[in-house]
């Protein structure tokens, strides 16, 4: 590990521990300099990583900063549109379940060997367009460590939610999609037809060190609106 390496580590396992939590000012370069044994030149080198990566803020005279669930466009939603007329469309969550699952699926391949997950399933209505389906899976101890949210809390954006509560922002998502035949679950929630074609897209988010964090599934039905996707 290089030295720049060991600054950016060391400064990830205190927002990790929480030692360092959301707004909190990071030591001056000279101080992590000392603390850490390294010249001020290799502080602020670590330091421009970790502000590339989203995790903390550089305010020029004021100092630097955690950024906590402000980090990126990641930790907003990733599922934005706009109508015909430019006019960005609400999104509305309903929450159908959470349920503790042990079984198997792509969630484990991603998410690694766990107890168990729990997996939030919610409807998402866009403006009155289209209404989506949404299972969002979690690491079960990370899920406690929520301290269980109630309703309202997982009817907004669960991003934002874990990386207040658990100093854990999304800072990178893959995305992967095709078409299928919606499974017998997502075409009862959306009241389709057996068989019917959906879009089906898989969102894998990773947090601080490139750890994966969640796995969220989303399906849509046909539909004839004219949306534009927000990036």
């Amino acid at each position: 590990m290089t030295k720049v390496e060991r600054v950016c580590e060391s400064v990830t396992r205190r927002i990790e521990a929480r030692a360092l939590i959301e707004g909190d000012r990071l030591p001056s370069e000279a101080q992590l300099a000392r603390q850490l044994s390294v010249s001020v030149g290799t502080v602020q080198k670590a330091l421009g990583q970790l502000a590339a990566a989203g995790l903390i803020t550089r305010e020029h005279g004021r100092g630097t900063f955690v950024a906590g669930s402000r980090v990126r466009a990641s930790d907003v939603s990733y599922l934005r549109f706009l109508d015909g007329a430019g006019r960005e469309l609400p999104n509305f969550m309903r929450l159908r379940s959470v349920k503790r699952l042990r079984t198997r699926g792509p969630w484990f391949d991603f998410l690694g060997p766990s107890p168990a997950f729990v997996r939030i399933e919610r409807l998402i209505d866009v403006g009155a367009a289209v209404t989506l389906h949404s299972a969002f899976w979690l690491r079960e101890e990370e899920y406690e460590r929520l301290n269980r949210p109630g309703r309202q809390a997982l009817e907004k954006n669960l991003r934002v939610l874990i990386s207040q509560k658990l100093s854990l922002p999304t800072l990178r998502i893959d995305q992967w999609i095709r078409f299928q035949k919606a499974p017998p679950p997502v075409a009862q929630a959306l009241r389709l037809r057996a068989g019917t074609v959906v879009f089906s897209m898989d969102m894998r988010g990773y947090t601080l060190r490139d750890r994966p964090l969640y796995f969220q599934r989303i399906h849509a039905p046909p539909f004839d609106a004219n949306l534009s996707v927000v990036r």
